[in-house]
């Protein structure tokens, strides 16, 4: 199968790209420059991955000429100050549609209907800038899949974690700040989030490339299933790190329009997939194990 993913250097997409190259897949891996990393799964793999280096290489004419079955777009920016409105729109909408607009165009040669894959989220629209963006391309995903110009699969991703995540992001800076017994600032604690681990979610992306799906559109929650509070998660990491920190619950204010979140799993389930998806706490059990063993 002939898959082409956006974000080849990112967190998600990178993981997604050596998932898809271990199963005999061809890939077009879209970045805007190239890494070490990439270079080097390039080598083990051989033939099966390509790049397209946006810096240097046409976007339209890449994608024309690999001819993918199914393409992700796993490109985002997670800033939502309005000071980051023009990197927030480029990487959440106008690239994106660029991306479709290629995949579109190369269906229409081949003729043959591509199956797109968004990483959308579950947040909703008015809560920021971010979740704003990624509303507005999935709508006009849809809107080209009502046309029968491309098949159009809407991921609802759930938070996601894993032990070597970008430090900024909240759960590991929350795990090494309560390692090394420092105190912790958070909101109040009192909404509910769904968080999934990144192999959990990999493997329900690469099942999604070759799923029995019908219809030209569809959105798929995908995420544990469970809703645990934040509080709830970090007290509990606070007990399995033995940590002496202070957690300071409602020492930063809660966000506008704050939301809880649970993926409905039925849509997935129904689509055939049976596997087991990881707990939080036994992920979060593991991501502690692995930073503890990586970094202490």
């Amino acid at each position: 199968m002939k898959i082409a993913v956006s974000g080849a250097n990112g967190y998600l997409g990178y993981r997604l790209i050596k998932v898809l190259a271990e199963k005999n897949n061809q890939i077009l891996a879209i970045t805007r420059k190239s890494s070490d990393r990439l270079s080097e799964i390039q080598k083990k793999y051989g033939e099966k991955i390509s790049v397209c280096e946006l810096i240097s290489d046409d976007l339209f004419v890449a994608v024309e000429s690999f001819k993918p079955d199914c393409v992700f777009s796993t490109t985002c920016c997670y800033e939502t100050d309005a000071k980051f409105l023009e990197r927030t729109v480029d990487s959440n909408y106008t690239f994106p549609s660029a991306l479709l607009k290629a995949t579109i165009h190369s269906g229409t040669l081949t003729g043959k209907l591509v199956r797109f894959i968004n990483i959308g989220t579950s947040l909703p629209s008015n809560l920021n800038l971010y979740s704003l963006t990624k509303k507005q391309f999935s709508e006009l995903g849809e809107f080209f899949a009502n046309l029968g110009k491309v098949q159009f699969l809407n991921v609802l991703l759930e938070s996601f974690y894993g032990s070597d995540e970008p430090e900024n992001r909240f759960i590991p800076r929350t795990i090494r700040k309560l390692i090394k017994n420092e105190d912790v600032d958070v909101t109040e604690g009192t909404q509910h989030r769904d968080y999934i681990s990144e192999k959990d979610a990999v493997d329900i992306l690469s099942f999604l490339t070759t799923a029995n799906i019908s219809e030209s559109f569809i959105s798929i929650p995908v995420g544990s299933g469970e809703s645990p509070s934040i509080r709830e998660i970090l007290e509990y990491l606070k007990t399995i790190t033995n940590s002496k920190s202070m957690i300071n619950f409602g020492a930063i204010p809660s966000r506008l329009n704050e939301p809880s979140t649970r993926a409905d799993l039925c849509v997935l389930r129904n689509l055939g997939y049976t596997k087991d998806i990881t707990t939080w706490k036994d992920g979060m059990k593991k991501i502690v194990e692995d930073i503890k063993k990586c970094e202490y």
